[in-house]
């Protein structure tokens, strides 16, 4: 967009503004960001000093756009219907293309101010993911999946030049700037005089612990915000007739404003809403699959560093400890390491707990199993052992990545990168990193050996396993598939 489209459609968004009833403090202004970086494009900023609970600015209800708001423009009582039996998302979806398509559409000044690109993962091509290389933000995309999704419900609707990448894009916007609000008063008495199902909202549960409808919508101004988890400095508040955005500390003069995304590592911050930025550094995760866990323990023995063996596990054996595991309510799919923190381990409790558990021996596997004991404490479950085949799984996670996180520090101090490319590889960079504070956390566990499977004699599996170092035997090999699966 050049400069003067930019400057021409954010004057025309303002205006339009006032006319539909959004009242904005004189001390905030819309400015244009662009030459910040990071992908930033308008924000908020303080003209002048804020005090806490003030209000930045207030939006009625009316303005807002979501499906209950365009409903009225449609023109068939058949396509209120379709829209409401939709999920809330694909539902907007159409709504948010059907007002595009009508010039004269309320919403018009709103949508033309809406990026035309984004940077959000399902816009990537094959070798731009490639860049992530064993990252599992690329497995949760689901462009197949929405696509499929479009066609069972977008497609009848018949609405003129709607394609798959346009939904995606506009499910895209959805994705990055939509709210949940709760239903007003108005339209849960109009839902409960027309009989409407459950289903036709989303629900949380309020402060008083009674479940209350939610409408996902698009707030005008609302979604300028930039988002900033540790300089949150504003929430939306929807407890009055108008939506009002309102300071949650003092804000100073020329300091931007910002909502809050949550605590987001920079994967999904990159998968949602196509940038990344070091102040959620903190958050990275990185993630390692059970199934990945047992592939490496079915596949042969370890040596100890006392020098005791440790038998592979056997298919059948590693089905039964995660049995186990799933009635003790701790096996997942894939466990999430993050940095350690105040009473916050890098390794969560449930991956302790599983691996404590395919380590066992027998016979205590039989008593947990039995319900004759129970599972020891974390510092129990952190035996010697437990913190050594952990930290070997660590290393084959990180070695499935492509470069190592030297080289991903080389090419990023470098420079001269294509923007995806550097998103990319700071967001694999974050993995890494925390991979590593993993392994450290894993190298200080002491707890006794005792109730360990070690010292039995193990049956060599075709091709070997894993050795002390953690390294592959040449020919091993496995069926079992790795990722993560959901």
């Amino acid at each position: 967009m050049e400069v003067d489209d930019f400057q021409s459609d954010t004057e025309s968004f303002l205006s339009w503004l006032s006319e539909v009833g959004v009242r904005i403090n004189p001390k905030m202004v819309l400015k244009d960001l662009r030459s910040e970086g990071e992908g930033r494009g308008r924000g908020v900023v303080a003209a002048a000093d804020f005090e806490e609970d003030e209000i930045v600015f207030s939006i009625p209800r009316s303005a807002v756009l979501n499906v209950q708001n365009t409903m009225p423009g449609c023109e068939s009582s058949s396509s209120t219907s379709t829209l409401s039996s939709m999920p809330n998302w694909l539902a907007l979806t159409a709504a948010i293309i059907s007002q595009g398509q009508k010039p004269h559409s309320k919403w018009a000044p709103y949508l033309a101010i809406l990026p035309q690109q984004l940077d959000s993962l399902i816009f990537w091509s094959e070798s731009e993911l490639s860049e992530l290389q064993a990252s599992t933000v690329v497995t949760k995309i689901g462009r197949k999946s929405a696509e499929e999704m479009f066609s069972q419900h977008i497609e009848p609707l018949s609405l003129p030049g709607c394609t798959n990448e346009m939904c995606h894009r506009v499910a895209s916007i959805i994705m990055a700037y939509a709210f949940d609000i709760p239903e007003d008063q108005e339209t849960k008495q109009q839902e409960n005089e027309t009989g409407a199902t459950e289903g036709d909202a989303d629900e949380l549960v309020s402060d008083d612990g009674e479940e209350e409808k939610t409408v996902l919508s698009m707030i005008p101004l609302a979604d300028m915000l930039n988002a900033d988890a540790e300089r949150n400095n504003a929430r939306l508040c929807c407890d009055n007739e108008d939506l009002e955005m309102r300071t949650i500390k003092p804000i100073a003069k020329g300091e931007e404003i910002f909502n809050d995304y949550g605590q987001l590592p920079r994967s999904d911050l990159l998968r949602r809403y196509g940038y990344v930025t070091e102040n959620y550094q903190v958050y990275d995760v990185a993630e390692i699959s059970s199934q990945f866990i047992i592939s490496e323990l079915t596949n042969g023995p370890l040596n100890t560093p006392e020098g005791d063996i440790l038998a592979p596990l056997t298919l059948q054996d590693a089905k039964k400890r995660t049995a186990l595991a799933e009635r003790e309510d701790i096996f997942e799919s894939s466990y999430d390491l993050a940095y350690s923190g105040p009473g916050e381990p890098a390794i969560p409790d449930e991956l302790l707990a599983f691996l404590y558990l395919l380590l066992l021996d027998n016979d205590n596997l039989n008593a947990i199993e039995n319900s004759q004991s129970t599972l020891p404490s974390r510092s129990k479950m952190g035996t010697e052992l437990v913190g050594q085949v952990l930290a070997n799984l660590l290393r084959l996670r990180e070695q499935e990545y492509v470069t190592t996180l030297e080289e991903d520090e080389e090419l990023l101090q470098a420079g001269n990168l294509k923007h995806r490319t550097r998103m990319a590889i700071q967001v694999r960079q974050g993995e890494k990193r925390v991979i590593r504070a993993a392994i450290l956390e894993a190298s200080t566990f002491t707890a006794n050996n005792k109730r360990m499977r070690i010292g039995q004699e193990p049956k060599l599996p075709a091709g070997g396993g894993l050795n002390q170092n953690g390294k592959r035997r040449a020919d091993d090999h496995t069926n079992m598939k790795k990722g993560r699966h959901r």
